[in-house]
């Protein structure tokens, strides 16, 4: 279970710093497909999935050696519980943006005919707006016209929000 949590926040981390969603462990099949998908066939062939898990537990191996205080190679509870307060702090978890906050203002916002769960069409309008809102962030971001927003872009992007939000740390 440790290790779930681990490799799923760690993996959730490097989203938040590239944007993506939620699917896989914080990356959407769309980044993953265009970060791993070398020939470009729409899928991830059996060499192509390798680089993607090596990478994912090269992830997990730096997220176990940020919190692993104790140098042990796994996670104690007070450990855990560390990361969960420091991920907290940086909006990740329960009670920040992908917690039970966020949930409730998604159904307040898509869920139009109230009865507790997003129906496909309302999912469907939901990710209209998030890939709206993604489009208009890397046309506002995206300096160098390449169509997508590069490390630098989004350091750039981070820190305008920020502004922008008062100072608030959301990405």
């Amino acid at each position: 279970m440790a290790a779930g949590l681990i490799a799923g926040a760690g993996a959730a981390v490097v989203a938040a710093n590239e944007g993506a969603g939620h699917e896989h462990g914080g990356w959407s099949q769309g980044r993953i497909l265009e970060k791993y998908d070398a020939n470009k066939n729409g899928v991830l062939d059996p060499e192509e999935k390798a680089a993607f898990e090596r990478d994912r537990e090269a992830r997990r191996a730096e997220f176990i050696k940020k919190f692993d205080t104790d140098g042990d190679g796994k996670l104690s509870d007070s450990e855990r519980q560390a990361m969960r307060e420091q991920l907290g702090a940086m909006g990740f978890g329960r009670g920040h943006r992908f917690g039970p906050e966020m949930r409730q203002r998604m159904l307040e916002k898509y869920d139009l005919n109230k009865n507790g769960v997003l129906d496909p069409e309302e999912k469907e309008a939901m990710k209209r707006d998030h890939e709206a809102r993604r489009a208009e962030m890397i046309k506002r971001f995206d300096t160098d016209g390449d169509g997508k927003l590069s490390d630098s872009e989004r350091q750039a992007m981070r820190e305008q929000l920020r502004k922008e939000r008062g100072g608030e740390k959301q990405f």
